[in-house]
């Protein structure tokens, strides 16, 4: 879910920009590419790039754009971060899509949000490394920030407790918020996770949206309110 919520967010972003501005964008941390190819599908003609540190998940990804078609508009690239043979292939990677040869328009992230003795552990190590790192949120802005454009997007989605935490990583590497959305799974709780536009070498210019309710009150008959599936249609499709 939140692989889908994050794709819908950086679409609309992409997609509010001039034609000319919108690609290429890159995603840190593809795993299998659910947000990856979700982007692609809300942004016809943009190119995309999904690095992955994991050979299974990165093989996974490929498979699913070959499946859906997009060889010709997406690729994934085996990388860790904050390597700098990774960031150099994929600043490469950019410079050759991109109709001025320059660096990416957009990237976008699902980073771990716990650190050690946070959350439960998970016995699958695959799901533990994707959901625990110490300094994983700092690896993933400074990243963003070394592949970007001036003036570039990094949006990512994270832990609505942790947003002080999100906020320090981003001033650290010159990533100036200009929009949050909190998402409530119902009206009446506490968010629980927070989408974040900013933007490289820009100051702070916050716009805080309306909250979005992902489900509606206990008992309704669908499982997401009509303003979830508005924003995010890939969700009736989720399990």
């Amino acid at each position: 879910m939140d692989a889908l919520l994050l794709a819908s967010f950086t679409a609309r972003v992409l997609n509010e920009l001039p034609e000319q501005k919108r690609g290429p964008f890159l995603e840190l941390g593809c795993g299998v590419g659910a947000a990856l190819l979700a982007v692609a599908l809300l942004t016809p003609e943009c190119p995309g790039l999904g690095l992955e540190q994991a050979p299974e998940l990165a093989g996974a990804a490929r498979n699913n754009i070959a499946l859906l078609g997009l060889t010709e508009r997406l690729s994934v690239m085996d990388g860790v971060l904050p390597g700098r043979e990774s960031l150099r292939r994929c600043r490469e990677w950019s410079r050759s899509r991109s109709r001025d040869h320059g660096d990416a328009s957009m990237v976008f992230a699902n980073p771990p949000y716990w650190r050690s003795q946070e959350g439960r552990p998970s016995p699958r190590a695959l799901v533990e490394q994707a959901r625990r790192s110490e300094d994983a949120l700092d690896i993933f802005c400074a990243g963003a920030a070394s592949l970007l454009r001036h003036k570039g997007f990094f949006c990512c989605i994270y832990d609505a407790r942790a947003v002080p935490r999100l906020l320090e990583s981003c001033a650290r590497h010159r990533l100036g918020i200009r929009r949050l959305l909190p998402l409530h799974a119902r009206a009446g709780r506490p968010a629980g996770r927070i989408l974040l536009e900013a933007r490289k070498d820009a100051a702070d210019d916050v716009f805080m949206e309306e909250p979005l309710y992902l489900h509606p009150p206990a008992g309704g008959d669908s499982r997401w309110t009509r303003q979830a599936l508005e924003f995010c249609p890939f969700l009736e499709r989720s399990l």
